[in-house]
């Protein structure tokens, strides 16, 4: 009876398996995004202008999302390792909500700073996972992340009025604004 039992956890463990993933899809478009801004600052602070070419890369559906998997309430972290197209590798871990099957914060899929890099990179993207708690390995899998690059999009040239100068000096923030305004381009 016992053994019937363990089969039939295991069976349900690999059911799970086969539909982990990212939950909002395993197919990812990453779209390049460019355009210009002329602000007109003027105010107590003083005068100025300037003129900004805007770049941005879009990754649809999301540039952070999170890992569904296989249900289990022993589990309370994710290991993710995704092996790139250039033979490179990035791993990421977060706590696993286990009775949920749902990884606790989202992963950063593609978004590159100073302090973050993305765990997928252009192309087919091999992603093992680990279900673990503490020293305990409770599941482990693999699934395929695909990131395709599609045409870049151009925004319209737009021009900015502002009562403070700093905005002359800001190119992130006026161009986040840009692009949200013009709908990332579309």
């Amino acid at each position: 009876m016992l053994k019937l039992v363990i089969f039939i956890t295991a069976l349900c463990s690999l059911a799970h398996a086969q539909n982990a993933g990212f939950e909002k899809g395993n197919s990812l478009t990453v779209t390049p995004i460019q355009g210009q801004v002329r602000v007109i600052c003027g105010g107590f602070n003083g005068n100025g202008t300037a003129l900004y070419s805007c770049r941005d890369i879009v990754m649809k559906p999301g540039a952070y999302d999170h890992f569904v998997g296989p249900r289990d309430a022993r589990v309370t972290k994710v290991e993710l390792t995704a092996f790139h197209q250039d033979g490179s590798n990035r791993s990421k871990a977060e706590d696993y909500q286990g009775a949920r099957g749902i990884s606790a914060d989202a992963f950063n899929l593609w978004i590159s700073t100073l302090f973050q890099k993305p765990l997928l990179e252009l192309g087919t993207n091999n992603v093992n996972y680990r279900l673990t708690s503490g020293s305990t390995v409770y599941a482990e899998g693999s699934f395929q992340a695909v990131v395709t690059k599609t045409a870049m999009r151009e925004c319209p040239m737009a021009t900015y009025q502002s009562t403070d100068v700093n905005d002359c000096n800001s190119q992130y923030s006026i161009c986040q604004r840009y692009f949200k305004e013009f709908n990332n381009c579309q």
